[in-house]
């Protein structure tokens, strides 16, 4: 985004965020959703509270909610490694709705070692919590996905995670041949 417009995608997921009611945006910045991250953070209609750990966004989105108000966490698919903690906590103690959004480290070409397990453990997890999920990959889908995310968590008082990938992530350098 350096000297240039934002992406399509992010421009459409801030929109989504606003059209959605979210007030608070609580993430964990990475590469593959760097341009939501900066628009959020500029964006003077949403709260946005970096982490050093995504440990810490259940808290403040249950904190979020119980104030009356919406908030989502983002963060790459690795995080729910370690956020499942809390979230389980939150969502099986106390049913408390809550919206993840996060990028697919893992997909298909993917050339860093290390982002290969991201992938392999997403899924299993979300499914051991019961979390539903679901992959968005065209920049149309992104508005409608994240409304719909609120209405599921918020009518089933439960975690939910859409998960962005395809379209609607920034291109990595070595997917551009």
């Amino acid at each position: 985004m350096t000297g240039g417009a934002a992406p399509e995608y992010a421009r459409l997921f801030v929109e989504g965020l606003k059209e959605a009611d979210v007030e608070v945006v609580t993430a964990l910045p990475e590469s593959l959703l760097a341009s939501v991250y900066r628009l959020c953070a500029a964006d003077n209609a949403i709260r946005y509270i970096q982490v050093s750990n995504e440990a810490d966004m259940p808290g403040i989105c249950a904190g979020t909610y119980l104030a009356g108000k919406r908030a989502m966490m983002i963060m790459e698919n690795s995080g729910i490694r370690q956020c499942c903690e809390p979230v389980a906590r939150l969502a099986f103690q106390h049913a408390l709705p809550m919206v993840m959004a996060m990028s697919y480290r893992g997909e298909w070409g993917e050339q860093n070692w290390w982002g290969h397990n991201h992938a392999q453990t997403m899924a299993p997890i979300l499914d051991a919590l019961r979390i539903p999920h679901r992959f968005v990959t065209e920049p149309d889908e992104i508005k409608p996905a994240i409304k719909r995310a609120f209405k599921h968590a918020d009518g089933s008082n439960w975690p939910v995670a859409l998960v962005f990938s395809g379209n609607c992530v920034e291109l990595p350098a070595y997917a551009k041949d």
